[in-house]
């Protein structure tokens, strides 16, 4: 199995070439997206689980969480809508199975979306019709 750390944000975020390659983003785009995609995933986590089912209690990251820090779910569903990493690369990337791989990808896709939706301040009108085009495809 692959060093995970490479793959977490505050390891990437010096490197330009790589960030850029693999979300389409530099660091100033990226880290100008965070915090509206921030806010959509606590809005999510505050309504729903992980399995999509309505929350009974207060979401709180567990200990062993493979996203302590928003910043890599971000760069994880970016990395993936890009299309420069295949669902079975990130699960390996991030220490998890595949299945799990897909069931964040059918949570965060869509969180994505509605944070780019919902913030057209975020992207510039370019990135921002990109990410729509691969979000949706």
């Amino acid at each position: 199995m692959p060093n995970l750390s490479p793959w977490r944000y505050n390891h990437l975020q010096n490197n330009e070439s790589m960030l850029r390659r693999l979300t389409g983003l530099n660091r100033r785009t990226f880290e100008a997206l965070h915090p509206f995609f921030e806010n959509s995933l606590n809005d999510y986590f505050n309504e729903f689980t992980l399995e999509g089912t309505p929350r009974n209690r207060r979401p709180f990251v567990h200990e062993n969480a493979i996203f302590a820090d928003t910043r890599d779910s971000l760069l994880f569903i970016l990395a993936y809508v890009n299309g420069n990493v295949r669902q079975v690369q990130l699960a390996e990337f991030f220490g998890i199975d595949q299945p799990k791989v897909s069931k964040y990808i059918k949570i965060l896709r869509p969180v994505l979306f509605q944070t780019i939706k919902t913030n057209p301040q975020a992207l510039s009108k370019y990135k921002k019709e990109l990410l729509f085009n691969k979000i949706n495809k």
